[in-house]
Order: C-alpha cells, then sequence, then structure tokens
C-alpha cells in the first residue's frame, strides 16, 4: 500500500489522497470550474517547459536559494494559501506551516483558514504571507492588516477572483455545497475511510479561525459561520480599494488573481510589489 513515505510524485501523491479522504473531501481539493478546460490546462502547460542542462562546468556545489520580498528562501518556491485545511487532515494549516519552515520556504495562509494567523506565527520563524480579501465589513479587513502587522508578517497577499465564485460542479455532485447535501453514497464514504472520520471525532474543532470571533459575537453557530464569510464577499472592490490597503500595510504587497496585462500594468501602477498567477475558482 502506497504510503506518504513512498510518494515520489505529485501523481503519487494525489492517489494517495484519494485514497485516504472520503470521496466529497476529495474531489474539493482536485476538481476545477465547470468542465474543467482551465484545470487541465494549468497541468499541461508544466509539460510544455524542459529542463536543459548545461555540461563541461563545476556542479558540486548547487545553490537553490533566492531572495523574495527581501527575504531568503532555500529552495525557488513556497507554499500557496488553502483554505479550510482542517477538512483534510486533522493538524491542519500548522503542519504544512512547520513542513515550510523545515525545508526553508514561506508558508502563505489564507483568511478562511482553520488555524489563526498568530497560531502560525508561533510554528515558524521563517517568512510568512497572510492571504487577505477587502470584506464587506472594512473594520475586519483592516483588524487582519492590524493583526499581521502585530504576528510580524512580512507579506500581505490580496486575492482579488472573488466577485462571483466558480460553478464546481464535482461538488454539486458530491454534496460538497453550503449547506452540505448528505446523500447515503457519500455518508458511506465517511464510512469507509475510518481514519479520516477518526480523526474528526477526536478532533472536532472546525473552525474559520480568523474570523470565529466574529461570528461568536452574533450568536451563531457553525453553519452561521459559513453564512456570515460567504456574505463578507464584495463585488463592488475597485483599483482604489485595492491601493488603500497597499498604503495601509506599508510592506511587500502581492495581488493574487490578475490574469490579464493590463491589469498586471494597473497593479504595479498602484503599488503592488509582486502578483500571483491563479485562477483557483
Amino acid at each position: 500500500m502506497l504510503s506518504l513515505s513512498r510518494c515520489n510524485n505529485i501523481n503519487d501523491l494525489r492517489s494517495l489522497a484519494k485514497r485516504r479522504l472520503p470521496r466529497s473531501m476529495f474531489h474539493y481539493i482536485d476538481g476545477g470550474a465547470d468542465d474543467e478546460v482551465t484545470l487541465r490546462r494549468n497541468t499541461d502547460a508544466f509539460d510544455e517547459y524542459e529542463i536543459q542542462p548545461r555540461f563541461l562546468r563545476p556542479v558540486d556545489k548547487i545553490d537553490t536559494t533566492v531572495t523574495l520580498f527581501g527575504k531568503k528562501l532555500d529552495v525557488p518556491f513556497f507554499i500557496a494559501p488553502t483554505g479550510m485545511s482542517r477538512l483534510f487532515h486533522h493538524t491542519k494549516e500548522n503542519a504544512v506551516a512547520r513542513a515550510a519552515a523545515k525545508f526553508g520556504t514561506a508558508y502563505s495562509l489564507s483568511t478562511l483558514g482553520t488555524a489563526s494567523l498568530e497560531e502560525i506565527a508561533k510554528e515558524t520563524d521563517g517568512p510568512k504571507i497572510f492571504q487577505i480579501y477587502i470584506l464587506k465589513d472594512r473594520e475586519l479587513t483592516q483588524e487582519f492588516v492590524d493583526r499581521c502587522k502585530a504576528a510580524n508578517y512580512d507579506v500581505l497577499c490580496l486575492t482579488v477572483d472573488v466577485p462571483l465564485a466558480g460553478n464546481r460542479e464535482r461538488d454539486k455532485v458530491t454534496g460538497m455545497t453550503m449547506p452540505p447535501r448528505f446523500t447515503m453514497k457519500s455518508l458511506f464514504s465517511f464510512f469507509t475511510h475510518l481514519n479520516w472520520s477518526f480523526n474528526l471525532l477526536l478532533h472536532p474543532d472546525f473552525r474559520l479561525a480568523n474570523v470565529v470571533h466574529r461570528v461568536d459575537a452574533l450568536g451563531k453557530g457553525a453553519m452561521g459561520l459559513i453564512e456570515y464569510v460567504n456574505g463578507q464577499f464584495d463585488r463592488t472592490v475597485t483599483w482604489d480599494d485595492a491601493a488603500r490597503l497597499i498604503q495601509q500595510w506599508g510592506g511587500p504587497f502581492v495581488i493574487k488573481g490578475v490574469l490579464t496585462a493590463e491589469d498586471a500594468k494597473r497593479a504595479r501602477e498602484i503599488g503592488a510589489t509582486a502578483l500571483m498567477i491563479s485562477n483557483h475558482g
């Protein structure tokens, strides 16, 4: 049986995740929107790259370090933000942050993480990025900025490709909707993935840790938390709002989700440090 220690590549990791996770959880992280054409293109694009070795030069000492946002990384990549990691493993974002620190790279925490930004700050002394939205509750957005400064985060990353959620057809089939739609098939999948279900019972505390205090103040439960977050996405956000957030932060600032050259130029004009190319919807 394939174990994590025997995974040699991304395909092995995908196969292991499919085996260990209930059906709805696996397809939530594996799937894309509509017919998943863009999802396939994302993968296929990497097949177009060639690594062309150069010979007759000393390679006894290889340096893979890069400097990004003024921070030295031991490898030329870092961990992108992923929301609700507790759904997939009970060690949630904390374990990923520790792994990033172990390998000398940066970690990005999602606003919709199940660990708070303060928790993650305690897990790693490496570079830390916080992925943020400009929410309808502008006071909460400002609160995130203040908390990131207090916790010594290095970079703020604004996600902009959220005016409308993607039409994720796999989730409709598996019942991974809000609220969740349980079927006999999905319940059977939970029952046959005992390790995942057992850990859910042992570690039942699922919460969107960075916003839960707002929901608690409103006296709402778990589903109220989801409803609150979904209601916070603002379809009226403009470049002026992004520019104000850059000024409020005052440090390295990434805009995530820009997909055109025109928008890339505009991002640079308002003071963005970098772009994160993403079509994650």
